[in-house]
């Protein structure tokens, strides 16, 4: 789980204009310019599980990634909320259509309360990984978010964040401060396209924590 830094900036002007209008639900909202908006601000990765997610359509014309309300949009809180874009999120399609113990993200989540919340920086620290893919944390709330509403150890999760960790390892010319450095910045920006590595977080963990022993 990587920070995700919401902006006013962000923000669509559909979804302005949406909210402005008395009368408006969610369901009047231009969800495409919603999606684009979320993709450019997460660098088009999960904001939960950090796989890539996209506007392009799958085989049945449906978009490659869910647009998540942090706070549920049902309940009192989650209705005034709905047209929020500060309480939206971009995500994965969560394993939707597969069996029920491979589901992770929103669709695993469906509207339970979550601690860790990617909005917010400290969730970076709460956050933590481990060399064989496991996400973790020391705060047991979190822990309980990350293990079982979000359902993030799943195999295929994990072996993405190997893949994660071993090819940034796998470019480091040396295990020097300079040359860990020089791949930690480079994992922590957003490429030409606007795009984060995958699960980049795992492997700015590990390395970090390589940094700290040197």
């Amino acid at each position: 789980m990587k920070y995700i830094l919401k902006a006013a900036g962000n923000e669509p002007q559909s979804l302005k204009e949406v909210r402005s209008t008395p009368g408006s639900t969610y369901d009047d909202c231009n969800k495409a310019d919603i999606r684009r908006a979320l993709l450019k601000e997460q660098g088009h990765i999960c904001a939960y599980c950090m796989s890539r997610i996209s506007n392009d359509l799958d085989m049945e014309g449906r978009p490659k990634m869910n647009i998540e309300h942090y706070v549920a949009q049902s309940g009192e809180d989650g209705e005034k909320l709905r047209l929020n874009y500060f309480n939206m999120l971009g995500v994965c399609t969560g394993g939707e259509g597969g069996p029920a113990h491979l589901m992770h993200c929103d669709k695993s989540r469906k509207n339970a309360t979550l601690t860790v919340d990617p909005r917010k920086p400290q969730c970076e620290d709460l956050v933590k990984f481990a060399a064989n893919g496991t996400v973790f944390s020391e705060d047991e709330r979190v822990e309980t978010d990350l293990n079982q509403t979000l359902n993030l150890n799943i195999r295929s999760l994990k072996s993405g964040r190997v893949a994660a960790i071993q090819a940034a390892k796998s470019t480091l010319k040396s295990y020097s401060k300079g040359a860990i450095q020089q791949q930690l910045k480079k994992l922590e920006q957003k490429g030409s396209e606007g795009k984060y590595e995958v699960y980049c977080q795992a492997a700015i963990y590990i390395l970090r924590k390589k940094l700290h022993q040197l």
